[in-house]
């Protein structure tokens, strides 16, 4: 062996012997705390309820009670104003190119402190009512047809309100084909 060698062979023997004293590496500690991730799940569904219970509170009552049946039962058939939207290709001259916006509708009906109560049927809704009210008229039960029906606003005015304005205003507002009074319906035209 050679010099050279002998010297490289004691230098990687010294520094082999210094390795055995070397802590082998380890991952550092983490210091900040572990959430759980259902922990993390249920703290965004409370945020969200939270949320929720905070934007319901923000609502006004009387449009979420559209959707509602009538509160109390004084609520007859003969209570209620129908109001009739314009439906594509109505004949009625009021609405010959006026489109229902059922949004604009609810809400003018809504400003009303005549109004006490209102409520939306659709066109199948509206169907099965008025199959209901004519179930022993076998021969206009098979002419008219769901998508001859309109949709239409149920409304119940107050106590005290003049029905005659509230029907006049609804008449004025744009998208209403008719506005029937149910009292002229249950006293058979007598009004």
């Amino acid at each position: 062996m050679t010099a050279t060698e002998s010297r490289l062979r004691e230098s990687l023997s010294a520094a082999a012997a210094t390795t055995v004293n070397v802590r082998p590496l380890t991952l550092p500690i983490r210091r900040r705390f572990r959430i759980p991730m259902l922990l993390a799940a249920g703290a965004v569904t409370m945020a969200a309820v939270g949320v929720g219970f905070v934007w319901a509170g923000q609502l006004d009552p009387r449009t979420t009670t559209a959707v509602q049946a009538p509160p109390t039962p004084r609520f007859q058939p003969q209570m209620l104003i129908s109001v009739f939207l314009c439906k594509e290709h109505d004949a009625f001259p009021q609405c010959k190119g006026r489109k229902a916006d059922k949004v604009k509708i609810a809400d003018a009906l809504w400003s009303r402190p005549d109004v006490e109560w209102l409520g939306f049927e659709s066109t199948a809704k509206s169907y099965q009512n008025f199959r209901e009210q004519n179930k022993d008229n076998s021969a206009i039960l098979t002419t008219i047809k769901v998508k001859d029906m309109p949709e239409v606003f149920r409304v119940v005015p107050e106590q005290d309100a003049d029905w005659d304005a509230l029907i006049n205003a609804a008449m004025a507002l744009p998208g209403v084909s008719n506005v029937i009074d149910q009292r002229c319906v249950m006293d058979k035209g007598k009004c």
